[in-house]
């Protein structure tokens, strides 16, 4: 016994000591905000990593780079002070294989990338800034100029960086930075397992332009995933659920859903859309829970995107312990924002079934808004021990009543009314 100890704590030093700091200023990179250092920032990560791993520390000071990829055995490490700072040239983002808005496609990678990185994490208490405000200028320039002439502006189509993107690696973690001004969405998870992000936190500014689309977290194709701790103000959703969108979606291999999620202990601050988000590009999230945390906001706690062109599945879903303002507690809604049907004869429908709100205690305009598609079914939703202050009207508009089970629920001391 007392050998095998030996040995277990021979092996940990060993892996202790394999977890070498390169600090990155040790390295040649200089401590100069206006200077673009993308390639040696790089090969100090390629160089961590074909030496056994190691952890590339961004000391204090701003260091401005393109997009970084971390590879196997290396992880980020931002201390006090620290700021990674993007560029906000395009070109510095090379154009790759990627995953947008539940497609598979060729798209510009993030600022600070991992693909197939196992354990990959980045610690704090330092910052990553996207510098992305000439991007959302250039949103807002070329959507007006898309009014002007008739037509609806994608997403996609003013070329912009995320943050951050984790491609296939398991047991990521986020500890303790603070992600800011992203470009694009500002965290977006693909095809991982066992994902932990606690202590993070991720804004963009309200004013004096608004961030289009800098989503705070996206779970895409993701199981096990804990998010604990946080403070979220994004110009769109808090946590939002991803996994594929189209009419075969549901078929694709690259697809798939999103499962057993843990948001607990966090805070949803003003400059958000959306606080849980079913959707847009989802076709099946299953237990996912959101729990004792605060709302400081003006939008609604738990959304669902009903997509008519996309067979969709929401089930096992809960909202707990949540106190605080808001916009709405539910809000479901068909959404038709860049819809395709593909096929003829296919009619995707979407299934809403176990969601709880239970013991939440909010300040804001009403309950909400159930309403699907002609085809879409929901079934047993239940909301026990919800209390509603500050409501505009005690009515409830619910395309569901027979599906719907009310326990204690009160709008200003009164009971709800449902809306015809």
């Amino acid at each position: 016994m007392k050998r095998m100890l030996i040995i277990l704590i021979a092996i940990l030093a060993a892996l202790t000591a394999s977890a070498r700091d390169y600090v990155v200023t040790q390295f040649g990179v200089k401590n100069d905000s206006t200077k673009l250092q993308t390639a040696a920032l790089q090969k100090i990560i390629d160089r961590a990593s074909e030496e056994g791993g190691g952890n590339v520390v961004i000391p204090k000071g701003t260091f401005l780079t393109g997009a970084l990829f971390f590879k196997p055995g290396t992880k980020l490490s931002l201390q006090e002070g620290a700021v990674l700072k993007g560029s906000d040239n395009i070109k510095d983002y090379p154009l790759m294989p990627s995953r947008m808005e539940g497609r598979s496609i060729y798209y510009y990678p993030a600022l600070i990338n991992a693909y197939h990185v196992d354990g990959f994490e980045i610690n704090g208490p330092g910052t990553v800034n996207g510098n992305g405000r000439k991007f959302w200028r250039t949103f807002w320039e070329r959507r007006a100029q898309a009014r002007k002439e008739g037509r609806e502006c994608t997403n996609l189509e003013v070329s912009r960086p995320r943050l951050v993107f984790i491609w296939g690696s398991d047991g990521v973690k986020l500890n303790g930075a603070k992600f800011i001004n992203s470009g694009f969405w500002t965290t977006h998870f693909y095809q991982c397992d066992d994902l932990t992000i606690e202590n993070c936190r991720m804004e963009t500014p309200p004013r004096p332009q608004r961030c289009p689309s800098t989503d705070a977290i996206d779970l895409d194709v993701c199981r096990r995933v804990k998010i604990k701790g946080c403070y979220f103000s994004t110009d769109d959703d808090g946590v939002c659920i991803k996994g594929g969108k189209g009419t075969f979606a549901h078929k694709a291999r690259e697809n798939g859903s999103v499962e057993d999620v843990m948001v607990e202990d966090c805070t949803f601050g003003p400059n958000l859309h959306g606080i849980l988000t079913m959707g847009s590009e989802c076709i099946h999230a299953k237990n996912i829970t959101l729990r004792n945390c605060k709302v400081e906001t003006g939008c609604t706690i738990l959304r669902f995107k009903m997509r008519p062109d996309t067979y969709q599945v929401y089930e096992n879903i809960t909202v707990e312990n949540v106190v605080g303002k808001c916009g709405s507690i539910i809000e479901m809604k068909p959404w038709t924002q860049f819809y395709s049907l593909e096929g003829e004869g296919e009619k995707p429908f979407g299934l809403v079934r176990n969601i709880t709100i239970r013991d939440v205690d909010v300040e804001c305009p009403g309950l909400g808004i159930m309403e699907g598609n002609p085809d879409d079914r929901v079934e047993n939703v239940v909301f026990e021990n919800v209390k509603v202050a500050g409501a505009k009207s005690t009515a409830f508009r619910d395309a569901y009543q027979d599906a719907t089970k009310m326990t204690d629920v009160t709008i200003d001391g009164k009971g709800v009314e449902y809306e015809n």
